[in-house]
């Protein structure tokens, strides 16, 4: 029995434009009927097109099938199998961490309003970070010796961050210099071997003040937004000992205003 194209599409609901790019990659090869230009399918190329879907299923290439149909003895074939092993481990551990890591975003997300504008002593997370951007001017990738290319491979992991100096804080009134960059948790670059260089800077866990500010639209983010922070260190007895960090959580746009909220992390000692 003889299929044609458009009967082959219908039979494994694969488009026909799909089977024209498996013969192309020489995965199934119809005869063709030079009188009329059609192209005529039987069984046996069929069972190369379910065996095609089969593999691809594992997540092989369409090249590496078109090895593992055509020319792979035993032994090529059970080495690709198995580092197909490889390969699914690998992504169960990415999307396990990535499960875990939105599940974070979430509880985060779903504590803005509680956090916004309150102030908690809480331990900092252990991570690395690099920044990219001084207030609004950036500088290139170039300069990063492949630290950036390879931070953004990683993205939701590593994520927005804002860097502000600690004398910048102090002189809050008469300048207003920041820095933007990139951080990621240091559980999660040593779990993706993330390359770290001079470039990147390393927070410990550390004594903080936790909270959650709002900037708004284009221009409006200021030092100043921590002033009341500031004022909550004060009055407990500590005093600000470093740069302050945060991250982007979130860009919306709210009933009243264009808000960015921001988790900001103050590093304090006792006085």
């Amino acid at each position: 029995m003889k299929y044609k194209i458009g009967e082959v599409s219908k039979i494994l609901n694969i488009p026909i434009e799909t089977l024209r790019y498996l013969e192309k990659m020489d995965i199934v090869h119809p005869k063709k009927d030079d009188s009329n230009n059609y192209r005529y399918y039987d069984a046996w190329d069929i069972n190369f097109l379910i065996e095609y879907k089969r593999f691809r299923s594992y997540d092989f290439s369409s090249s590496q099938v078109e090895e593992i149909l055509h020319s792979d003895n035993m032994e090529s074939f059970k080495d690709k199998v198995r580092e197909r092993q490889h390969y699914i481990d690998d992504k169960l551990k990415y999307y396990t961490l990535l499960k875990r890591k939105h599940q974070e975003y979430i509880c985060v997300l779903e504590n803005i309003e509680a956090s916004l504008g309150k102030f908690t002593f809480a331990i900092h997370p252990d991570i690395y970070y690099f920044t990219h951007r001084s207030n609004y001017q950036y500088e290139t990738k170039d300069k990063f010796e492949g630290i950036f290319e390879a931070w953004m491979n990683h993205l939701p992991f590593v994520e927005p961050l804002v860097v502000m100096p600690y004398d910048a804080i102090l002189n809050r009134n008469n300048t207003n210099k920041y820095n933007w960059g990139f951080s990621i948790e240091k559980e999660y670059a040593d779990a993706f071997n993330i390359p770290i260089n001079e470039r990147v800077i390393h927070i410990e866990n550390v004594q903080s003040v936790h909270t959650v500010i709002c900037a708004g639209k284009r221009g409006t983010f200021s030092l100043k937004l921590l002033d009341s922070a500031l004022d909550f260190i004060k009055n407990n007895g500590y005093i600000l000992s470093g740069d302050v960090v945060g991250r982007l959580l979130a860009r919306v746009h709210e009933p009243v205003a264009y808000c960015r909220y921001i988790e900001i992390w103050m590093p304090v000692e006792k006085v």
